[in-house]
């Protein structure tokens, strides 16, 4: 399958590729539609070390490297089941996710949710937000830790409004619009072969039957033509080389008719050859020398 043949079927197929083209389009809204955009928002959380662990005057922040056990135990709570059917109460299509932050080493939460409205986003974050620091505490009380040394959490900061992600739907939009294209492409030429192979069926059934029916000129009339690889038929090209040898044909024999016309047969020669031998003139004198003549004439 050459791009010359996919080309010459789209111009015979015209209204094929029109009605590929238009589905096409109609696939590429729809995609828009199906897909809605997404909002997503974010939300920073860091844990505390207890009071005496920092003692009077103390800063917490210098103490923040023996907080990795309590925040990893918080974000494998967060991925039980418990919590995704409390999300899923305030928001079904909402999705969220809490770790720890990659960018830095101390006990920072971070909490990323994204939603198909930006209400249900905030909602979620909000949600999630208040829940570290009641399960923090509620962990901490059920192994009874004393108060003094309960870890403690405070928020860095949450995102009050959500960013639209449309990356989703143009991605799905991109892949139907070219599953479009390409399929009205095969489409185009299957159809043309499809239609190409039945008019050759029907043209040989018709040059068969006026065979059996002995009629040679409608035979030769119903025989399909077979495809040129320039785009034409057998037939018409067979009909363009008889064509130019007619015109050839005629060309010789004009050359040949001016030819003869030159050397017409009965036009007398311009230049004809002397008879060879013509009969002498009697009265003419012939060339004889003399001491013969005067021979002669002592003799008589």
């Amino acid at each position: 399958m050459l791009l010359s043949d996919i080309l010459r079927a789209m111009g015979r197929r015209w209204y094929v590729l029109l009605a590929g083209l238009l589905v096409t389009a109609g696939l590429g809204v729809a995609a828009t539609v199906v897909s809605p955009p997404e909002y997503s928002a974010r939300g920073l959380v860091l844990l505390l070390p207890p009071a005496e662990v920092v003692g009077p005057g103390g800063n917490p922040f210098l103490e923040l490297s023996g907080l990795g056990l309590p925040a990893s135990i918080l974000v494998a709570y967060f991925q039980s089941e418990v919590v995704q059917q409390q999300v899923e109460e305030i928001s079904p299509d909402a999705e969220f996710e809490v770790l720890i932050e990659e960018s830095t080493r101390g006990p920072l939460l971070a909490i990323e949710v994204t939603d198909t409205t930006p209400e249900g986003t905030l909602d979620t974050l909000n949600f999630l937000a208040d829940q570290i620091p009641e399960n923090l505490k509620r962990l901490q009380v059920e192994v009874a830790a004393p108060e003094k040394s309960l870890v403690t959490s405070m928020p860095l900061t949450i995102d009050t409004e959500a960013e639209e992600d449309t990356t989703a739907g143009y991605r799905l939009m991109f892949l139907a619009v070219g599953a479009g294209l390409l399929g009205t492409v095969f489409l185009t030429y299957g159809v043309d072969r499809l239609m190409l192979r039945r008019r050759t069926r029907k043209a040989e059934k018709a040059a068969q039957d006026a065979h059996a029916s002995g009629d040679e000129d409608a035979a030769d009339e119903a025989a399909p033509a077979e495809d040129d690889p320039d785009g034409g038929s057998v037939d018409e090209a067979a009909s363009d080389d008889a064509e130019a040898d007619g015109r050839d044909a005629g060309a010789d024999r004009k050359t040949d008719a001016d030819r003869g016309t030159d050397d017409d047969p009965g036009d007398p020669d311009p230049d004809p050859d002397p008879d060879p031998d013509p009969d002498p003139d009697p009265d003419e004198t012939t060339d004889v020398p003399l001491f013969v003549a005067a021979d002669e004439e002592h003799g008589r």
